[in-house]
């Protein structure tokens, strides 16, 4: 090997080792849903990492591909590493599949190089946006009990949007494209949780809800039962039931004495009666618990 080629191959070599070496991260700054505006026009925004070592500052420049088109981004700001561009969506388009490629001047043996990174290379896949005609704006109030009603308001709701409350689905009234309340299902107190807005093309996001303990009201607030007889309980709260009714679990340290029914406040009530029957002598509490509800202790004495 002649001296000419060994100063190629060193060249190369020297290129490569820089190359397995860059270490660059892509953050992307478009939400996968963006809302529709009139202009059709929409920001792709971004920042990237890149080495230090060998980079020319100031040479940093980007471009977004996006539906097979590739448009130029601007820096944003002083930061030479965060870039954005504006796309114009064509009308019969409502989904988008994109990445990014950032370009950068490097020095090497001597000479200037251009070295380029494509954000695929780090996620594997194109990133993708799609747009909405209609999203939740605000959540009225961020906190109430267990049964209250809590109203969104928003753009394009339709018959067919539940609100989703920690996982749960809430019983949702829909009254206007732009309005719709739902209930706040029986789920444990003192906790904040993500409410969404479920519609067929995915969950929204709204924001956050916390659920305060809610109270059951229950009369008499004594039982005193004979053998064999039956007293009954109003139980009532302040909010109607939600979809598929209230229920109410029941434990006693009577079991043996008391004889109680599943209890259920019917759905859109606020109210049940219920019957207790005494079998056999003693003297306990029977305990009326629901999620986000505090306990409510029975004293029972059965003559």
């Amino acid at each position: 090997m002649n001296d000419n080629m060994i100063g190629k191959f060193l060249f190369l070599f020297t290129g490569l080792i820089f190359l397995s070496g860059c270490s660059t991260s892509f953050q992307d700054f478009t939400p996968e849903r963006i809302p529709q505006n009139p202009s059709g026009i929409y920001t792709f925004s971004f920042s990237v990492s890149l080495p230090k070592s060998t980079r020319i500052a100031g040479t940093e420049r980007a471009e977004l591909v996006i539906n097979g088109e590739t448009i130029p981004m601007q820096k944003v700001g002083s930061d030479p590493l965060s870039f954005s561009g504006d796309y114009r969506m064509p009308g019969s388009i409502s989904e988008a599949r994109y990445y990014y490629v950032v370009y950068w001047d490097y020095r090497v043996a001597g000479e200037v190089k251009t070295a380029a990174r494509y954000s695929t290379a780090e996620t594997g896949k194109l990133y993708q946006a799609r747009l909405i005609n209609r999203y939740p704006i605000q959540i009225v109030s961020d906190r109430g009990p267990v049964g209250s009603r809590i109203p969104i308001v928003g753009s394009g709701f339709s018959s067919t949007d539940t609100v989703v409350v920690g996982g749960t689905e809430a019983l949702t009234t829909v009254h206007s494209a732009n309005s719709l309340d739902f209930v706040i299902p029986p789920m444990p107190a003192g906790r904040s949780y993500a409410v969404a807005l479920r519609t067929g093309s995915g969950d929204l996001p709204v924001g956050n809800l916390r659920v305060d303990q809610a109270a059951l009201s229950v009369q008499p607030t004594e039982l005193f039962l004979s053998v064999g007889s039956t007293d009954f309980l109003i139980i009532e709260t302040d909010n109607a039931a939600p979809a598929g009714g209230l229920y109410i679990e029941t434990q006693t340290d009577l079991p043996e004495a008391l004889i109680v029914p599943e209890i259920v406040i019917p759905e859109g009530a606020r109210s049940v009666n219920v019957n207790i029957s005494a079998d056999r002598p003693g003297s306990g509490v029977l305990v009326l618990s629901v999620p986000g509800y505090a306990p409510v202790n029975i004293p029972v004495t059965v003559n």
